[in-house]
């Protein structure tokens, strides 16, 4: 056994038989994940709850009008890549009548407007689906405030008034004007509860190739990240933490950090120590400088090999905490024709995004300013006022451009240390910053985890029953703190399997807590990426044990599921399914529906030398129906080749408390050269509710590269990293 988790299986009944216990009912859910109450209300639209945000022409809290008739609109989720701003413009555009050339977009301030459940922020793939209707709604009273203020000022029946092209009009009259000649009127006036919204045939926008927004600044050069970010006169704090998770400093000496030239203070903060200095490189110098005792930690023992040992104890344990149960399981297995069990496992992984911890803070007349790259604005509020003992309304964040997201910015570690030195250095600017081993040794990780499946089948091949133990640690316990008692079912552990597609009358899922104080929080699409890879590997091992081809055994366990089975279809036929593939070539499908959404991709691979090679990825996804057609595509493609990279290469081991991997040169991403020559996306417009995008192309992945590399070198791959299988 070694610490990326390998467990060989015992196939045995008699195996899946002792793993059996109680039953319950509950739901996994996505991030941030909480409980299952009713969905909240919808945040006010008007401009009275804009907050900070709020100024001349805000005709709704995100939408202002220039004079000269542009638009600004005031976004309530984080760029950060994915597009959500500029689906977010076409919404708006559309529904309002504006031009999409007219239109830019900002990141809101922290107000009530922006808050859905009482707090900002960003994750889950609601950027688009939660708010779509919200800001369509909100665009509708925009439109309908401004037509009235242009039918005040010509004293005239509203409804002869009509709003296209950023232009008002009154045909009658012949008499014409543009959106920011009567936007200080509209602002005046008090929106409809419920105004009409445009037919959807009207869109020019929404559903439509548009430029990104984000894309031309990036190129140019001209986008501002967190570590380009500037005030005058500002001053940058190089951290030196102890690397252990959770760990703190026990004494330091500031003496030699302070004999490098440009070093002006050592300020103790959460974790460790800063050095402050006019420059970078100063800072950096100085923090290598600083002599730090480490104090000592509960977490300094743990290991990778000890973790994997319990996990491995808890897929065998005599009790679980039960998560769905239906049907009866055990019948089912006594009368099986044939059981089949198989293991699973997968490490810690790192988001690791190109850009590293910073963050910029000025405090002064006891108010806290943050300049940060988040995808929690509310919880780096709170987080800041609490470290600081201060209020929640003396602090202001201000959003930048991410350079790079996926779940990691869901964390707010790094804003105690970047409030402490503001403090300390009250009155002068500070960017306080991390360097990659801190990343690595502070930051947070998908959670390791592993699975034991056993399903029965009856004489004809046909899937009777399924259980499905789950064993590792809780990604919420560290997340949200406090969030999730010993005896409670993390959802996240467990994340929508408890609702399969699949036809499975018998069933029983549970998850065994094996816990160890790991930071672990969100990483991108969450639960469903350990979750697809179990279950959609173990699919391909029982279409094998009832002799059937892959594809055709998953249409037998979707039978009567339209939806699902129009995107398996959809991907066989764009995959040319079961053609003849050179020799050594196999090819694997994965399917899984996550974030409510469906999506199936095909890969064709081999293996050289033991070394996997991917030649074409086959996607397809269904969202309901897709806003912003790029930004889908770039998702799909952007999520398969980081699933690709973390299946194939990715894990976070563990000893002393501490990562071992804490750079690029031990932590293996997916290099340009391995990536696949093709990706091919696409889409089925349902009409069904908004999915998510971002997040749903990343779950599939996982299994059809496995399934793929399994098909051609005939050997079954239980874990991950798959480079590191493929040597046992």
């Amino acid at each position: 056994m070694d610490s990326h988790l390998i467990h060989d299986t015992d196939l045995s009944r008699r195996a899946m038989l002792a793993g059996m216990g109680g039953l319950a009912v509950a739901i996994a859910l996505p991030l941030p994940v909480l409980a299952q109450n009713a969905p909240p209300a919808p945040p006010p639209l008007g401009a009275a709850a804009a907050g900070a945000n709020a100024q001349v022409g805000m005709v709704t809290a995100h939408l202002v009008v220039k004079p000269d008739g542009k638009v600004v609109i005031i976004s309530p989720t984080t760029e950060m890549g994915q597009g959500t701003h500029t689906a977010h413009a076409a919404i708006i555009a559309d529904e309002v009548g504006v031009d999409f050339a007219a239109v830019s977009v900002e990141t809101a301030i922290p107000a009530d407007a922006y808050r859905w459940g009482g707090s900002m922020g960003s994750g889950g793939s609601q950027g688009v689906r939660r708010w779509n209707d919200h800001l369509r709604k909100g665009a509708a009273q925009a439109r309908a405030v401004l037509i009235q203020a242009a039918a005040n000022r010509w004293q005239v029946d509203p409804a002869t008034v009509t709003l296209e092209n950023g232009r008002l009009t009154h045909a009658p009259s012949k008499r014409s004007l543009g959106i920011g000649e009567v936007a200080e009127d509209a602002a005046k006036l008090t929106p409809p509860d419920n105004p009409p919204l445009r037919d959807p045939s009207t869109r020019r926008y929404v559903g439509k190739d548009i430029p990104r927004l984000d894309i031309p600044p990036k190129v140019r050069g001209e986008t501002i990240y967190s570590m380009d970010f500037r005030l005058p006169g500002m001053l940058y704090a190089c951290a030196r933490l102890n690397p252990v998770f959770y760990g703190d400093v026990a004494s330091f000496d500031a003496a030699p950090a302070l004999k490098v030239k440009g070093v002006k203070k050592v300020v103790k903060i959460t974790g460790g120590v800063a050095v402050v200095a006019d420059s970078v490189w100063a800072a950096m110098k100085g923090a290598d400088a600083v002599t730090v005792t480490m104090a000592p930690s509960p977490q300094d023992g743990i290991n990778s090999a000890a973790l994997t040992a319990a996990m491995i104890e808890g897929l065998g344990a005599a009790t679980a905490i039960p998560a769905t149960e239906r049907g009866d399981l055990p019948a089912a297995m006594k009368a099986a024709a044939k059981t089949v069990t198989a293991d699973y496992a997968v490490p810690y992984v790192c988001h690791a995004p190109m850009e590293v911890w910073s963050c910029t803070g000025l405090f002064k007349d006891g108010k806290l300013e943050l300049w940060a790259p988040t995808q929690v604005q509310d919880r780096s509020r709170r987080t800041a006022a609490s470290t600081l003992g201060i209020d929640a309304e003396a602090v202001t964040v201000n959003t930048l451009m991410l350079g790079g997201g996926f779940g990691r910015r869901l964390m707010d570690e790094g804003i105690p240390g970047a409030a402490q030195v503001a403090k300390e250095l009250a009155g002068t600017p500070v960017k306080f910053f991390w360097r990659r081993e801190d990343e690595f040794d502070r930051g947070y990780y998908r959670p390791a985890q592993m699975a034991r499946l056993t399903a029965s089948l009856d004489a004809k091949g046909q899937v009777t029953g399924m259980a499905i133990r789950i064993s590792g640690p809780s990604m919420r316990a560290e997340f949200t703190p406090g969030s999730v008692k010993e005896t409670d079912l993390d959802g996240s552990s467990v994340q929508d399997l408890s609702n399969l597609p699949y036809n499975l009358p018998n069933f029983k899922l549970e998850w065994a807590r094996r816990h160890v104080r790991v930071t672990t929080a969100p990483w991108r699409a969450v639960g469903a990426t350990h979750n697809a890879f179990f279950l959609e590997c173990f699919i391909d091992e029982l279409a094998a044990a009832a002799g059937k081809d892959p594809v055709a055994f998953r249409r037998q366990l979707l039978a009567g599921n339209k939806r699902a089975l129009a995107v398996i279809d959809l991907v066989a036929a764009k995959s040319d399914w079961g053609k003849k593939l050179p020799k050594g070539h196999g090819q694997g499908i994965g399917f899984f529906a996550s974030f409510g959404s469906l999506s199936a991709h095909v890969v064709e691979a081999s293996v050289s030398d033991g070394q996997p090679k991917i030649h074409k990825v086959t996607t397809v996804l269904d969202c309901g129906d897709v806003v912003l057609p790029d930004g889908a595509r770039s998702q799909m493609m952007g999520g398969v080749i980081m699933a690709l990279s973390a299946g194939l290469y990715e894990a976070v081991t563990v000893k002393d408390g501490r990562a071992e991997q804490r750079n690029f040169d031990s932590y293996r991403l997916m290099r340009h050269s391995e990536a696949p020559p093709v990706i091919d996306v696409h889409f089925i417009n349902s009409g069904e509710a908004l999915g998510g995008v971002g997040e749903p192309g990343l779950p599939p992945t996982f299994p059809a590269v496995a399934n793929a590399l399994s098909a051609a070198t005939g050997k079954r791959l239980r874990q991950l990293p798959l480079v590191e299988a493929l040597q046992v």
